[in-house]
């Protein structure tokens, strides 16, 4: 009698530590899931971008001859800077006042029109792609869709100084690599906190100036973060929270994600600094918890108000973000 109260006791022991189990696998192939999801929009994104500005480079050519600027489109703002008029199928174009339009400069400006179609398609395929644009040397934009962009940018802006252009600035041109800026930033061109795939574009081994596609942060948590029971938090390397979902930042009192408010055109780079970040959480049990899932643990427990919960963590590898659900 006692040998079997002995078994059946190691044998409830097996069958719960079993459950567990289960129960740690399937929220860990849920979290893996979710995060192969993200990974895979945003791999789509910088294979477009590649494919676009490999196109770009070797199909367009930039130095063929043109005639003036068609006074159907192109026009000067009462600032003297190159714009374009409004055109839903066709990007905005933007050559600051303070530049001086050269025969080269022209010839880049008219022949890049033929950008506009592959900047529809790149939408198109890639709903999360909030907008696409090229940037040349002398500071002249092409971005689709259209902007009013008289409202966005002053007229001598230097646009050349902002963090995507610096980041792809004179490097190379890597097949099937793209330059991630992973911290969200305010877009100068008015569409809220983004964050973008960059690539340098060359021509004839001169570099030219970089095309850019762009995410905006609230695209990417309507998508993924937009669940109104699930506990799912992305965050960088560092612990700093980049979105969550509603009920994520209840449970860890995170403010929900203001947009960025334009109340003055942008003439620096503005990154979301007032996200928190979760190592410095003051609720020491779920900032310990954080601290050892970024040294590589993949589950962790904390708790909040004696309530038990564990965290389950995949990996972005895209842009080296961490995606975090957390079950009560």
């Amino acid at each position: 009698m006692k040998r079997f109260f002995y078994v059946f006791i190691i044998f409830i022991w097996i069958f719960y530590s079993c459950q567990n189990q289960k129960t740690e696998d399937l929220n860990l192939k849920h979290v893996n899931h979710i995060a192969n999801s993200i990974n895979a929009d945003l791999n789509s994104i910088k294979s477009n971008v590649f494919y676009t500005a490999n196109f770009l480079q070797h199909r367009v050519p930039f130095d063929k001859k043109v005639r003036g600027f068609s006074k159907d489109f192109y026009q000067f703002s009462s600032d003297k800077a190159l714009i374009s008029k409004y055109n839903e199928s066709k990007s905005a174009v933007y050559c600051p006042a303070d530049i001086t339009i050269s025969s080269q400069l022209k010839k880049i400006i008219i022949n890049s029109e033929v950008f506009d179609s592959l900047f529809i398609s790149s939408i198109k395929k890639n709903p999360l792609i909030s907008q696409l644009y090229f940037l040349d040397t002398n500071s002249f934009l092409r971005i689709y869709p259209y902007i009013d962009v008289t409202t966005c940018l002053k007229p001598d802006i230097n646009l050349k100084g902002f963090a995507p252009y610096q980041t792809a600035n004179n490097k190379p041109f890597i097949n099937d690599e793209a330059y991630w800026i992973n911290k969200p930033f305010a877009d100068p061109y008015g569409r809220g906190w983004i964050i973008s795939c960059i690539e340098p574009i060359y021509y004839r081994d001169q570099f030219i100036g970089i095309l850019s596609g762009d995410i905006a942060l609230q695209g990417l948590k309507k998508k993924y973060f937009s669940s109104g029971t699930e506990l799912l938090l992305l965050i960088d390397q560092k612990g700093k929270i980049i979105c969550c979902t509603k009920e994520a930042g209840k449970l860890a009192n995170i403010p929900q994600l203001r947009e960025f408010g334009y109340y003055k055109t942008i003439t620096e780079d503005i990154y979301d600094f007032d996200n928190p970040n979760l190592t410095d959480h003051k609720n020491k049990s779920l900032s310990k918890a954080i601290k050892s899932l970024l040294s590589g643990e993949n589950i962790e427990n904390f708790y909040v108000d004696n309530n038990k919960y564990t965290i389950y963590k995949s990996i972005i590898k895209e842009t080296d973000w961490l995606l975090l659900k957390i079950i009560n």
